[in-house]
C-alpha cells in the first residue's frame, strides 16, 4: 500500500462516537498480548485504506477490521475481534449461529442511532501517552 504500515490486526473505528471509544477502551484492556492497533475513520491513513475498499457513503458508519489479509465489518467485525482475543471472549463465536443479514440488521439499527441515544465527541478520542504506539494516526 505504500504506508508502511503492517496492515493487519487493525480496526477502523469511529473516533467521534462515544460508544465507539469506549468499546476500543475495552479491547485495549481485554488484549493482553497487544495483537491490535486501532484507528479512527477519520484519519488520513483510513479513508485512503478504506477508500479503496469500501463504498465511500459506508466509511464511518461501522467497524472494520482487518485480520490474516481479510476485512470484517459490522457484526461479523466484532465478532471476530472478540474470538480472536480468546478466552471467554472466543464465546462471542456463539453469536454467528444467527445470520448475518440478521446480526447486521440490528447492528444498523444501533449504529444509526448512537449519537441520538450516547452524544458524539467534539474531537477524536485521543489515547493515553502508554498505549499511543498502538494507534494509527496518519
Amino acid at each position: 500500500m505504500g504506508t508502511g504500515i503492517k496492515v493487519d490486526k487493525i480496526i477502523f473505528y469511529d473516533g467521534l462516537c462515544v460508544v465507539c471509544s469506549r468499546f476500543i477502551n475495552l479491547l485495549i484492556k481485554a488484549d493482553k498480548r497487544k495483537k491490535n492497533r486501532f484507528t479512527s475513520v477519520q484519519s488520513k491513513f483510513a479513508k485512503k485504506y478504506l477508500g479503496k475498499r469500501l463504498d465511500s457513503d459506508d466509511v464511518g458508519k461501522f467497524i472494520v477490521y482487518t485480520s490474516n489479509d481479510k476485512i470484517y465489518s459490522k457484526s461479523d467485525a466484532v465478532i471476530q475481534v472478540f474470538t480472536e482475543l480468546g478466552g471467554f471472549y472466543k464465546l462471542f463465536g456463539i453469536l454467528k449461529i444467527f445470520p448475518s443479514q440478521l446480526r447486521n440488521t440490528f447492528y444498523d439499527f444501533f449504529a444509526g442511532n448512537r449519537y441520538k441515544w450516547f452524544g458524539k465527541l467534539d474531537q477524536c478520542h485521543l489515547p493515553p501517552k502508554e498505549i499511543a504506539d498502538r494507534f494509527i494516526y496518519d
